[in-house]
């Protein structure tokens, strides 16, 4: 079962961190009776305050007539007078006849004061914060938590002093004094902090992983900027905490590091959207990163308050230009990509109300309210994260499906070596068959001589029976060919890589249309030992000569003419037809094979592709026939077009503009 004790601390402790107006309630004016110090005594009324340096003022028994009495907090600059240097302000409260010694140790919270502080009980210095001499020592950030000595504690009247030495303007109690046990004290000031302390390290950690993803993906643009904005982020943050006092061991440089890490975040900030958005740095970034360095010089060398203030109220002066910069880069990029800048753009919404509550806290015009800061800062960091991640996602995707496509492009190219290499491996054991068949014509001849003419009779009788040219051919006739086919293999795949590099210059020569078509057909037909009687050309009119590149027409005839030879059934009927019409020359190949499904048609002049899977590694070919015929093509300014359908054959039909004859 909770005791009574413990609820009231948890209550205390959740007042002090959501609502420091709570204590309105239950504060109490300076002479109040304190009978007990099992809850907090917050003293806001009816103190004592006076301009000026007297150290007998810290005694108990004071002429009071000067003194002006106070409300507190009363933080801020005074309208009537300057307040710069040393003031007072005193404070009694009452302990009955029977007070006790308490078991814990009592405590009074002062808060944060401006800029140096010495606490008094009873006329004996307590504990002070900061020094005047022998040089200027200032702390305005550390929360006054002094203990109070119970031997010092007596009943009846008890006299507290404060001593401030104000080295601005600025001066008075930012919080009305609370006098507690010292335990549930340090706890308050601990639960109030505990949210900045964490969103802190979640925000080094954060950039420390973004940096090291930098690193090691190679990419030094808008992660690496964005890991340096959030590390210098989480270090701003824990400088504002407690932390403050386990980092550094003086103030003075504790607040010039907390000023030029805040310098900093713009100049991050705005190096990682114009990483991020891919756009050029321009004039005005320079000129505000110029500005910035000045400050940054300024802060490093002039530690004083007054420096401080200037630097601040500067800072926050060019804001507007760092907010018009960001402004600017969504304006120019970011509008025409919403999807990559989205979760940004949430990021930064949260980020405004928090930008103008610490510029304005940091300027002391109003209450620091840190739980809303952070919260805005983690969202703003969590956001960019987000989007970032999904980028990193995108990037591995599209990774993979390179090293897919890679990978699938070796396979195509060592397909197309192998097809390669079984091309000249075929035509090698042609001409191996046909060199074979000239040795024996030759032995045959000299065992004719030697033989008797009767003999030689009949083994000319059997000659001529078994090697008529219908048959065999002419063995070196077919070592040319074979040798031709080869050449003009490599031949093709020297024209495409000029064809692709734009290197290749076209030599324009008047031809008989009829006859390069007859010689390409009896051409293929000798490669493929095809010889056809149903392989119809129709060139109108018969004697068509016409001024063209005879290489690259015979190119594209060529491939389009041995696909159809390959791919179809000797038995099926294949048409050639080239005529001209309305200025373009029109070459129309038509088979009635296998055809080719609509997926197959969408890749078929790709590079080292080739259609009919049931058949491609039955048929030989290298996979670029059909590239070079549409590279070609495009090289003459002309079209190539295909219909086809799945066992209704395939029509090609190339269209190239007319050349006038020189």
């Amino acid at each position: 079962m909770i005791s009574k004790a413990r609820l009231f601390q948890f209550l205390f402790g959740f007042s002090l961190f959501f609502s420091p107006t709570v204590f309105s309630l239950v504060a109490e004016p300076c002479g109040t009776m304190i009978s007990s110090f099992e809850k907090p005594i917050v003293l806001k009324s009816d103190w004592y305050f006076r301009k000026g340096d007297n150290l007998d003022w810290r005694d108990e028994s004071v002429e009071e007539t000067f003194w002006v009495k106070r409300s507190v907090p009363d933080y801020g600059i005074s309208k009537t007078e300057n307040l710069t240097g040393y003031h007072w302000y005193r404070c009694s409260f009452y302990l009955p006849d029977n007070y006790t010694t308490p078991v814990e140790p009592i405590a009074i919270q002062l808060g944060r004061i401006r800029d140096i502080d010495e606490f008094y009980l009873n006329g004996t210095l307590i504990d002070k914060t900061g020094s005047v001499l022998p040089r200027m020592e200032v702390d305005f950030q550390k929360i006054r938590i002094y203990s109070l000595p119970t031997h010092l504690l007596k009943p009846g009247l008890n006299v507290m002093a404060i001593r401030i030495y104000a080295a601005t303007n600025l001066n008075g109690l930012k919080e009305a004094p609370t006098i507690a046990k010292e335990r549930l004290l340090r706890e308050s000031v601990f639960s109030k902090e505990l949210f900045a302390m964490v969103c802190g390290y979640v925000f080094i950690f954060m950039g420390i992983y973004f940096l090291v993803g930098s690193i090691v993906r190679g990419r030094a643009g808008e992660n690496f900027f964005f890991a340096l904005f959030s590390i210098f982020m989480g270090i701003y943050v824990l400088i504002r905490t407690q932390h403050r006092d386990i980092l550094f061991q003086s103030f003075t440089w504790s607040y010039v590091v907390e000023l030029l890490v805040l310098i900093c975040l713009p100049v991050f900030f705005i190096n990682f959207m114009h990483q991020y958005l891919k756009m050029k740095r321009n004039m005005v970034l320079l000129v505000y990163e110029i500005f910035l360095s000045v400050l940054f010089i300024i802060t490093l060398f002039f530690r004083n308050p007054k420096t401080w203030i200037l630097v601040i109220a500067l800072f926050n002066y060019a804001l507007p230009i760092a907010m018009g910069l960001v402004i600017y880069l969504f304006v120019k990029n970011g509008t025409r990509n919403i999807k990559k800048v989205k979760f940004i753009l949430i990021g930064i919404a949260c980020l405004l109300p928090t930008i103008l509550i610490d510029s304005l806290s940091a300027l002391e015009i109003i209450i620091s309210m840190p739980g809303t800061l952070y919260l805005g800062f983690l969202i703003f960091l969590v956001m960019i994260s987000i989007q970032l991640s999904n980028d990193i996602v995108l990037g591995l995707e599209n990774y993979i499906g390179q090293e897919k496509e890679l990978i699938q492009m070796e396979r195509v190219k060592t397909g197309f070596l192998i097809n390669l290499s079984s091309e000249f491996k075929s035509g090698m054991e042609k001409i191996k068959t046909a060199i074979d068949n000239i040795t024996t014509n030759q032995g045959k001849s000299q065992v004719k001589e030697a033989t008797k003419p009767s003999t030689k009779k009949a083994a000319k009788k059997k000659s001529k029976t078994v090697s008529t040219p219908k048959q065999s051919g002419d063995p070196i006739k077919q070592a040319e060919d074979h040798i031709s086919y080869m050449s003009y293999m490599v031949e093709e795949a020297i024209l495409l890589r000029r064809l692709e590099e734009k290197t290749y210059i076209p030599f324009y020569e008047t031809f008989s249309v009829s006859e390069l078509i007859k010689n390409c057909v009896a051409s293929v037909e000798n490669h493929l030992g095809q010889h056809r009687k149903n392989a119809f050309i129709d060139v109108r009119p018969n004697d068509l000569e016409i001024y063209f590149p005879k290489e690259l027409f015979f190119c594209i005839l060529r491939n389009l003419v041995e696909n159809a030879y390959q791919y179809t059934d000797p038995k099926t009927d294949i048409h050639i037809e080239f005529y001209n019409r309305d200025g373009f020359h029109q070459l129309i190949v038509m088979d009635e094979g296998m055809g080719l499904s609509q997926l197959e048609m969408e890749t078929i002049f790709q590079k080292f592709v080739r259609g009919y899977r049931d058949k491609k590694n039955e048929i030989p070919g290298a996979g670029i026939g059909l590239t070079l015929v549409e590279a070609s093509t495009n090289f003459l300014s002309g079209t190539v077009s295909l219909k086809s359908s799945e066992g209704m054959g395939a029509k090609f039909t190339i269209r190239i503009p007319e050349k006038p004859k020189k």
